[in-house]
């Protein structure tokens, strides 16, 4: 495998390097000077069309002050400039005829700016979500609320993202998400992944990326599309960095620490991102289950009420390092780090009654599970621009390693109706399993006449799982060893991809289009014991996902009409794919199934915005093969499964909108409204079930005088139904208040979540062969939270790092 990987990457950087197209277009340089003739370094320069004063091209000054935009079409244009510490500029009109296609201007003069750097007041505010032709960005700091959080809070009150009580996220009301974090993936289940994002802290956050129908660059992994979550890393020159300590109180106490720092001097910059997060908390989940007989009359009732008390402490890192070897060439590494260590006490009282309520044998079990989380991984970069015209290429070497161990112990005490005991049973276990990422990447790009734009790609990555888990049965005797519930599952999967995306302009129309190439190899092996043979499979797979986007400027970019299409796949979690059966108690397991095929979707959209402040959609997915949860009865047991259930249709519209009144309020508003369709055959019954349901999620931010602001949000969702979950409606409301100190260097912040601790997900389980089921949970949801940030810089000279980006995306797709 590695020798095919150095084989593609010496290939791919071979046609990369001798890709170039001749392209004899206009050419504008010059230098940019102080007024005693020094030239200014790190100068933002802009060529804007001298028509209607679009940008067309931008770049930093090199360190003598100079600047050259070549592959320009002839015509008129004029020059802007900003610098730190100077007046802006703005040149007269620079004309490029057939004649003079090649122009070096005279140099650019900049009068010192009258105000001292010290008494400048930043007052600019970033928009709660912006919108770009294929994707939703939303900028963190701009909700109040989202101070002393984590970052699983932080998506939740993302337009159009939900997370329900497992963890699971949905995007415009569909599961099946990729999770990225910096455009690299976490390689985790839905509940590993939910306990990653809920330990670390929402100020090191700086931007979400929503993308329903991602462009061919991303991975097709993910049928509902892409989440992109970037952390901070500041680039101003000299030492800089910010502290943020937050102490909050729901039923337990609960604290997080967050560190930015950042040094910057000549060629190197040198950054690192620490974090702290310490949380209590507690839930209920009640559940109930009638068993009937054939003859659909009522034969038992199974109720039961579980207490969990999850306690974690996770310390998170992140640093790296960016040499500049020049002004088009960048090295760097990065390296991310968290150990978590988490333990959860259990108390789970089931009750056994007849039809008519009386109780007919009891079952008290006092539960409990140590965990603890290691997660290592390191990244190597490197980026060269060849020229200012944007033509660039890009290579990224991930390793990303996780070490998950877990011990449970399992207490039960059996009782006759009479609350006198008749039995014990005590169960151990022990839950070890690691992951093993590697990837290589590499982008290209380049630009081509009339505003278009070529990209292309490879990228190869393998991926090693091994879980263990192995059940023993405690005696006064000693242990004897479970070979039913005792396994071993490793899974091995080689993905191998390519991509071309080209995208331009012509008149008022604006388009995107891609094709993605991937083949799959994948192999898994159960291990047998005692009483259960080897057992493996294989797979392999070939596909091509499609993606387009067509924008149509309806009149001067004001409003604007935008389609997309995409074809997704949802390859299975790799823990699905282990047969072998997990306890979460005496009645409920969950289990894996080795016969799982991947789903495929596809994505039409259809967008109208108006500036950056409307945003309607109207959306449609088809996705056959759906995987999903089911759940199987045996017995009294409930087993939950990850199955093909069968095909889904998912319609509806969704809009966004940026509401002002002056300077003080601004509201944004996300709504939707979906219907969806689910038909196939889980279990031994058919299923049919589908449902239409609304979705809103306002948020409401007041400024006022003398550094003081405040922002009430919330949101609610209607009953729906997904599969053989019939779920109920569920709202919250979150509040904040904050207030700057300090100089404007330091903010306090108080926040309320759920106020009315109304986050309380319940409903029916459908579908299910002579039984029904449903659920309550109760969670500590409710929080108070005091926040403090303070943000210092010494040496700061304002210079920006040249825009960069890292490779690496990955399905996260480990389940431990």
């Amino acid at each position: 495998m590695k020798t095919k990987i150095r084989v593609i990457f010496t290939l791919w950087i071979t046609i990369a390097q001798t890709i170039g197209l001749a392209q004899s277009r206009g050419q504008l340089s010059g230098q940019v000077v102080t007024a005693d003739q020094k030239p200014v370094d790190a100068a933002a320069v802009s060529v804007v069309l001298a028509t209607d004063s679009s940008l067309v091209k931008a770049e930093l000054t090199e360190a003598n002050g100079t600047f050259r935009f070549a592959n320009l079409k002839t015509g008129s244009y004029f020059i802007t400039i900003s610098a730190l510490g100077f007046e802006p500029y703005w040149s007269q009109r620079i004309e490029l005829t057939d004649s003079e296609t090649v122009r070096t201007l005279e140099p650019f003069q900049l009068r010192t700016s009258a105000i001292k750097l010290k008494e400048v007041v930043v007052t600019g505010k970033k928009e709660f979500v912006e919108y770009k032709l294929d994707r939703t960005v939303v900028n963190v700091d701009a909700l109040l609320s989202n101070a002393g959080t984590n970052i699983l809070e932080v998506l939740q009150k993302a337009p159009g993202v939900m997370v329900d009580q497992d963890g699971n996220i949905s995007l415009k009301g569909q599961s099946g998400v990729l999770v990225l974090i910096d455009n690299r993936p976490t390689y985790l289940s839905a509940n590993d992944l939910a306990a990653y994002l809920k330990s670390l802290p929402s100020g090191t956050i700086d931007q979400i990326e929503l993308m329903t129908n991602p462009p061919a660059r991303y991975d097709a992994a993910g049928k509902a599309g892409v989440i992109n979550i970037k952390t901070k890393k500041t680039t101003i020159e000299g030492f800089n960095g910010s502290l943020t300590a937050n102490l909050g109180r729901a039923f337990y106490w609960r604290h997080n620490e967050t560190v930015n720092l950042n040094y910057r001097k000549n060629r190197f910059n040198f950054f690192l991102n620490g974090g702290f997060n310490s949380q209590d908390t507690w839930r209920k989940l009640a559940i109930e289950r009638r068993y009937y007989g054939e003859n659909q009359q009522l034969n038992t009732i199974f109720s039961q009420n579980s207490y969990f008390y999850p306690h974690n402490r996770t310390p998170t890192f992140k640093a790296g390092m960016d040499f500049y070897v020049n002004s088009k060439t960048t090295v760097g590494f990065v390296f991310t780090g968290s150990y978590a260590f988490n333990k959860e006490k259990r108390s789970v009282s089931s009750a056994l009654l007849d039809p008519e309520n009386r109780p007919d044998s009891l079952i008290d079990a006092a539960n409990s599970q140590r965990s603890r989380f290691w997660q290592n991984g390191i990244n190597l970069n490197f980026t060269h621009q060849y020229d200012s015209t944007g033509r660039s290429i890009s290579v990224d070497l991930d390793h990303v390693s996780y070490w998950i161990s877990t011990q449970q112990q399992f207490q039960n005490r059996f009782l006759d109706a009479s609350a006198i005991e008749k039995n014990r049973e005590n169960i151990r276990a022990d839950l070890p399993s690691s992951v093993a990422i590697y990837t290589i990447r590499s982008d290209y790009n380049h630009p081509l006449r009339n505003k278009a734009n070529l990209a292309a790609g490879v990228k190869s990555s393998y991926v090693a799982t091994d879980n263990e888990a192995s059940y023993f049965t405690q005696t006064a005797l000693g242990e004897t060893p479970d070979f039913e519930k005792t396994n071993r599952f490793r899974y091995t999967e080689n993905i191998n991809a390519a991509y071309l995306n080209f995208n331009g302009e012509f008149a008022r129309f604006s388009f995107q289009t891609g094709l993605r190439l991937e083949n799959t190899r994948a192999s898994g092996h159960q291990l047998g014991n005692a009483i259960k043979p080897d057992s493996s499979f294989t797979r392999n797979y070939t596909n091509l996902f499609p993606t387009v986007y067509l924008s149509y400027r309806l009149d001067s970019n004001q409003n604007n009409l935008i389609f997309s299409y995409g074809r997704r796949i949802g390859r299975p979690y790799y823990q699905d794919l282990n047969p072998f059966v997990f306890l979460l108690d005496k009645f409920t397991y969950f289990a894996g199934n080795p016969f799982l095929r991947p789903e495929f979707g596809h994505k039409f959209e259809l967008k109208f915005t108006h500036k950056n402040r409307l945003n309607v959609t109207l959306m449609y997915n088809y996705v056959t093969n759906m995987n999903t949860e089911t759940i199987e009865q045996q017995g009294a047991i409930f087993i939950s499964r990850t199955g093909n259930v069968g095909n889904l249709q998912f319609g509806g519209i969704s809009v966004n909108t940026t509401l002002k009144a002056g300077n003080w309020w601004t509201c944004n508003l996300y709504a939707e409204i979906i219907k969806n369709r689910f038909e196939g055959f889980p279990g031994t019954g058919g299923l049919a079930t589908g449902s239409v349901y609304g979705y809103i999620n306002p948020s409401n931010q007041f400024l006022f005088k003398n550094g003081w602001s405040a922002e009430v949000s919330w949101f609610y969702i209607s009953r729906s139904q997904s599969a053989q979950f019939d779920k109920s409606a569920l709202f919250a409301l979150n509040t904040g208040v904050q207030k700057k100190v300090l100089a404007n260097k330091g903010s306090v912040r108080l926040t309320l979540r759920d106020a009315f601790r109304s986050l309380q997900p319940q409903g029916k389980i459908l579908n299910i062969p002579n039984a029904t089921a449903s659920y309550h949970n109760r969670f500590d949801s409710r929080s108070l939270t005091v926040s403090f940030t303070y943000n210092f810089s010494k040496g700061a000279t304002g210079k920006q790092k040249r825009n960069t980006s890292g490779a690496g995306s990955e399905q996260d797709r480990v389940k431990n």
